[in-house]
């Protein structure tokens, strides 16, 4: 039986492919996209946000966005977007693997700033507002891209390119990251989240137990979910009802509006 994709599922989305590693989606969120659930990729995720407002969860940051924000998303962050109710958010939202800026290539450059990125020693500000110093020239820096990114201007591939190391420098400039200082023990404990969220969505469609996860950590089943509510922001059960939920929508979606592509 097919599998269908959510975006709870680390990798399931084709964020681009070896010649483009990129991808781009304009998000109503709840209209046209009821949220996105707590997930991770090895790309770098950026969103202009045009309108409204939604709760982020950045890692261990929870936020409520605004017209204007800039978000950053950087490599293998779990991260989620929920409505708030009574409002939508409009964003746009680009999400490219740092390979497209030649993180494969061994030079300075890579060494310096790509490798610390995409290995999690330094994690970019998760939302920039108006008030930043860097937001002038990082917004006018970030809508040039969705700009021709939408025009499909002659020679994207180069301007593109142009525009994200461009992107790179003013997030160094004004030291838009900090240096993490997360402890082994906080490691360990996301490493076993995201294994519990991939075997959530490989195996939805049986029958899971709060006690066949926690064994998955090899934790007792109270401080199972304790842990998956304090880093989630829902209890366990919840969750999966909402991947199950999700899928039931997507299915919904594909029958009546089979055309329609969704991030």
């Amino acid at each position: 039986m097919e599998k269908y994709l959510l975006s709870s599922q680390k990798d399931a989305i084709n964020h681009g492919d070896q010649l483009a590693p990129y991808s781009y989606y304009h998000c109503i969120i709840p209209t046209v996209l009821p949220d996105v659930l707590l997930h991770w990729h090895v790309e770098v995720e950026v969103t202009f946000v045009r309108d409204g407002s939604a709760t982020y969860q950045i890692g261990e940051e929870t936020f409520h966005s605004q017209k204007g924000d800039l978000i950053f998303i950087s490599p293998n962050t779990l991260h989620s977007v929920y409505p708030i109710a009574g409002l939508t958010q409009i964003s746009d939202t680009l999400v490219f693997h740092l390979d497209l800026l030649g993180y494969s290539v061994m030079d300075q450059c890579t060494l310096t700033y790509l490798r610390p990125l995409f290995n999690g020693s330094l994690r970019l500000l998760s939302h920039i507002n108006q008030n930043h110093p860097s937001y002038l020239e990082m917004s006018a820096c970030i809508n040039e891209i969705f700009i021709c990114i939408k025009n499909k201007d002659t020679y994207l591939e180069l301007i593109l390119k142009e525009k994200l190391y461009h992107l790179l420098y003013l997030l160094f400039k004004y030291q838009c990251f900090m240096k993490t200082n997360i402890s082994g023990t906080t490691s360990i404990y996301m490493g076993k989240i995201k294994t519990v969220l991939q075997y959530i969505q490989d195996n939805y469609k049986e029958s899971i137990s709060i006690l066949e996860l926690a064994g998955l950590c090899h934790f007792s089943k109270t401080h199972f979910m304790s842990l998956f509510k304090q880093t989630v922001g829902i209890s366990c059960v919840e969750y999966i009802i909402q991947v199950r939920l999700r899928v039931a929508n997507e299915l919904l979606r594909q029958l009546i509006y089979p055309s329609l592509i969704l991030p």
